[in-house]
């Protein structure tokens, strides 16, 4: 391989390097996948344990990979550039524009200005003019060829957005200048013998110069208006601006006595015409004259040119480009049928590959963890208690030990109104040293609830304590708490009254003890009738009270406004 072949030697030797690590590595790899085929001849039981794919395969797919590398590389520095020439026949007018750039160009009859409205003109027109040759010459008090002829649009309409009336050094207008000059260059051999001439001024001639008849086609577009206006001048270096007076100077006022007031002179532009024979088009307020120039171009005889084009044609990479491609396909086969760990990636990349673009591309569930914990959550909000709760379990097998998903069953038990589960839940939870101080607090709370349940009223209130000593802030056991309070001092005022009344029918039972004792007996019984009657107004309040801060009720008063701070959901 020839150094010469490379466009960099720097370059050579990282794709050199290249192709040796990965023909190193390939070895490396393929003599250990060899070592452990023998291991797995020896402990056959490591076949399952320890699959991997032949080394035979391995080292061919490797092969494979380098043979593509060096094909890419020799395509890559063994193309050879080949410079073409080629001949193209062209059709087209030569159109030559005389443009005025006097300051008398920048008066303001014409807004913006007399220059700004024909660079906006010609600018529309170029499009139609494309395909032909077109130039600039520039006059003022002198004139110069400004764009030499060119038939590419594009640069022709940077020059026009160039266009200035400071860009010729003499001031003043000397349309015998601008004239001679064009008579110059269509006596050479610049110009074609199909051509056009367009005059673009407003008429004034400072010099009163003698016109001359051209040998040519000749158009004559007129700015300004008989009335006149203003000349409006900037300069931007020394941050001036105004409108030129009779003594030189700028006025701010347009409308001042010393202002210079310039007018289209159409008798010189239409006398200019009439001597060629052209045609005369005043475009100050309207453009469709303009296209009378084209009309007249697609009628007039066309000039046949030949241009020469160069161009560099890169050959002899497509025989290494196949054969690179070739091997990489044969590499990824081996890889996608005998590599079982890169099977589906492979299939994937191939997939992908063949998708049209703008197609749509769905996805597959790569979170099954996140699907399960939400369908444990849609269950329980539909009350499937017990669903919902193998679903939690479900997802413990992604998020192994995670107190959030005990939390949620626990919740599900106390719906199902198994308690006990739900107390070794809560217990779990509070041991975990990974749970916050905030879901500890809930478990205690919720353990609370469920002895509360249980009519273990002494354990729900410590674990109503308990959970307040982790979260002073917990509104919920704070009220259970009180109400627990509440009840205990009305089980003891009862249990005073009842021992005041049951004193009083002991006295009342003595002193009546004359009577008969069927009327005793019975009027007993209908006193011990009234009062199972009687229904137990703290067991009422306690299941209302049960009902508004379980779990239960946080779900069912959710919508009434009710918020709890053990109805947060994790997921």
């Amino acid at each position: 391989m020839n150094p010469n072949d490379f466009i960099e030697p720097h370059f050579k030797w990282i794709c050199l390097s290249t192709l040796a690590v990965t023909f190193l590595y390939g070895i490396g790899k393929s003599f250990f996948l060899f070592k452990i085929s023998e291991f797995q001849i020896q402990f056959p039981s490591l076949k399952e344990k320890l699959p991997a794919p032949k080394a035979l395969i391995y080292f061919v797919a490797t092969f494979s990979l380098l043979t593509s590398l060096l094909f890419a590389y020799l395509a890559l520095f063994h193309t050879k550039a080949n410079e073409i020439e080629l001949n193209e026949s062209q059709q087209s007018v030569d159109v030559l524009f005389v443009i005025d750039v006097s300051y008398s160009m920048n008066a303001i009859d014409v807004k913006p200005t007399r220059l700004k409205r024909f660079q906006d003109i010609v600018l529309r027109l170029l499009p139609h003019l494309a395909g032909n040759r077109l130039g600039i010459i520039l006059f003022a008090g002198n004139a110069f060829s400004y764009c030499p002829m060119t038939s590419d649009v594009t640069a022709f309409s940077d020059y026009v957005n160039s266009l200035g009336t400071d860009m010729v050094g003499k001031k003043g207008t000397d349309l015998s200048t601008a004239i001679k000059k064009a008579e110059a260059t269509l006596s050479s051999s610049k110009l074609l013998q199909n051509r056009v001439i367009v005059l673009v001024s407003d008429g004034e001639d400072h010099e009163s110069s003698q016109l001359k008849e051209l040998n040519s086609e000749v158009f004559v577009w007129g700015f300004g208006t008989e009335e006149g206006g203003p000349i409006f001048y900037s300069d931007p270096q020394r941050h001036t601006s105004g409108y030129v007076t009779h003594s030189g100077g700028l006025e701010q006022n347009p409308l001042a006595e010393n202002v210079i007031i310039s007018k289209l002179n159409e008798e010189t532009l239409k006398s200019f015409a009439s001597l060629n024979e052209g045609e005369y088009a005043n475009l100050s307020f309207e453009s469709m004259d303009a296209y009378r120039l084209t009309n007249k171009i697609a009628d007039m005889k066309k000039n046949q040119t030949n241009m020469l084009h160069k161009s560099r044609k890169e050959d002899g990479a497509f025989f290494y480009l196949f054969l690179a491609i070739v091997f990489f396909f044969i590499e990824r086969g081996l890889r996608f049928f005998y590599f079982p760990k890169t099977k589906f990636i492979s299939l994937l990349a191939f997939a992908l590959f063949f998708v049209p673009p703008g197609s749509e591309i769905y996805s597959w569930d790569l979170d099954p963890a996140g699907e399960t914990i939400s369908k444990g959550i849609k269950a329980y909000e539909n009350k499937q208690f017990a669903e919902s709760k193998n679903k939690f379990k479900e997802a413990e097998n992604y998020f192994k030990d995670d107190y959030r998903l005990k939390f949620n069953q626990s919740a599900s038990s106390y719906k199902m109104g198994n308690w006990n589960d739900s107390l070794q839940l809560n217990e779990e939870i509070h041991k975990d040293s990974k749970a916050t101080n905030e879901i500890k607090a809930k478990a205690l709370y919720n353990s609370g609830n469920a002895y509360f349940r249980k009519n273990d009223f002494r354990n729900a209130r410590k674990l109503y304590e308990e959970a307040l000593d982790l979260d002073p802030n917990l509104s919920s056991a704070k009220k259970n708490l009180e109400f627990l309070h509440k009840k205990e001092e009305s089980r003891k005022q009862e249990e005073k009254e009842e021992s005041g009344q049951s004193r009083s029918r002991n006295k009342e039972n003595k002193e009546n003890q004359s009577r008969s004792g069927a009327n005793s007996g019975s009027g007993q019984a209908e006193q011990e009738k009234q009062n199972k009657s009687k229904k137990d107004p703290s067991k009422e309040n306690a299941d209302r009270m049960m009902d508004q801060f379980s779990p239960n009720s946080i779900l069912k008063n959710k919508s009434k406004g009710f918020q709890s701070p053990d109805n947060e959901k994790f997921w």
